[in-house]
C-alpha cells in the first residue's frame, strides 16, 4: 500500500520534467500476453503473433511512451510489433505475484504522468489493477483462454478509473468458427 501511495503522489506531480501526457493524467494500458505455445518459456502461436499485431494497431495512436514486459518471451513478443514499428522503449521487470517489481520499475523510470503499456500474465493482471488503485477489481486469475481484454486505468486528480475494451479476435474462437 505504501508503494501505491508514493506512486499516486508522483503521478499527479505537475512539474515533473518527464511528464508528457495530458496535464494531470496518467494512462496505463494493461494486457495479457498473446496466445502462446507450450513449454517453459514459449514463443507465441501464429494466432498470438496476429494478436500482437492487432494490439499494435489498436494502440498505435494512443501515445504509448513506454512498454513494460516481464522476463518471459511471450510478453516480450506480444510487445515487439509496437516496440519496433513505433520505436517505443521497453522496460523489463521481474514478474511477481505482489507486482512490487513492476511498481518499482515504473517509479525508477519516472513514468508517472505518461501513457504506458504493461504486458503481463493471467495471474498478475488482477493484482496489478488493484495495485494501481482500482480496489474493487475482483480477485482471481484471468481464465487461461482469455486473451482479448485490454484494460485502461486513467488517473485524474489521483483517482483511478478502470475501463475494459476488447481487441483482436474473440478469445477461445477457432479460425473455423470466426
Amino acid at each position: 500500500m505504501k508503494l501505491l501511495l508514493i506512486f499516486i503522489c508522483f503521478m499527479g506531480f505537475q512539474n515533473n520534467p518527464y511528464a508528457q501526457a495530458k496535464a494531470g493524467e496518467t494512462r496505463i494500458y494493461i494486457v495479457r500476453h498473446a496466445e502462446k505455445l507450450s513449454g517453459k518459456d514459449p514463443l507465441l502461436t501464429p494466432e498470438g503473433n496476429k494478436r500482437a499485431g492487432d494490439l499494435m494497431r489498436t494502440l498505435q495512436n494512443e501515445g504509448i511512451q513506454k512498454i513494460y514486459v516481464s522476463q518471459y518471451r511471450r510478453t516480450q513478443n506480444t510487445g515487439d510489433s509496437m516496440r519496433i514499428r513505433l520505436k517505443i522503449d521497453t522496460v523489463h521487470y521481474t514478474a511477481d505475484t505482489l507486482c512490487d517489481n513492476l511498481i518499482y520499475a515504473i517509479m525508477e523510470h519516472w513514468d508517472f504522468g505518461k501513457t504506458i503499456l504493461i504486458i503481463a500474465h493471467s495471474n498478475t493482471i488482477p493484482q496489478i489493477i488493484r495495485k494501481f488503485g482500482v480496489t474493487d477489481y475482483p480477485y482471481g486469475d484471468i481464465p487461461d483462454n482469455d486473451y482479448d481484454n485490454l484494460f485502461l486505468i486513467t488517473y485524474m486528480k489521483e483517482k483511478a478509473k478502470l475501463k475494459l475494451v476488447k481487441y483482436g479476435a474473440k478469445s477461445g474462437v477457432s479460425a473455423a468458427m470466426q
